[in-house]
């Protein structure tokens, strides 16, 4: 599992659609919260991906599925539109992570350093200078 998240998040199984791989951890962690029914997160979804590989040598990436609806719980649907990438997806049904990091607006970014602090989060799918810079004194630190 992911060490860097804080101990109250419920990391069983069942939270899971798609496990980070047995090696994460130990390095700084990118957080995209999301929800399937989210134009917007979907619109940056691509993006996010293309950055997600360009920096996997230097950070963890995990995609937190966010319910805006009881329609957005149906996790075949999640299943279906995450299933050709080969990303960890957390469902967040209990909207556990979402209070916890004080996720307001779909898509959300947040980064978290080796030692599970919330170092930057910010909300819309567009990488500014800020989310940058705040990305830049995480991989070298």
């Amino acid at each position: 599992m992911l060490a860097q998240l804080p101990s109250v998040i419920n990391q069983q199984p069942e939270n899971w659609l798609i496990q980070p791989e047995q090696h994460t951890g130990g390095r700084s962690l990118v957080v995209f919260f999301w929800s399937i029914s989210c134009t917007m997160c979907k619109e940056k979804m691509p993006s996010f991906l293309h950055f997600a590989k360009e920096e996997s040598l230097f950070f963890d990436m995990l995609f937190v599925h966010v319910p805006r609806s009881a329609a957005d719980l149906a996790v075949h649907e999640i299943k279906e539109y995450m299933q050709q990438l080969d990303v960890p997806v957390y469902l967040d049904h209990k909207h556990q992570m979402k209070n916890t990091f004080r996720v307001q607006k779909l898509p959300s970014i947040a980064l978290i350093d080796k030692k599970g602090r919330l170092r930057h989060i910010q909300a819309g799918g567009n990488f500014t200078t800020m989310l940058t810079k705040q990305l830049d004194s995480l991989k070298y630190s």
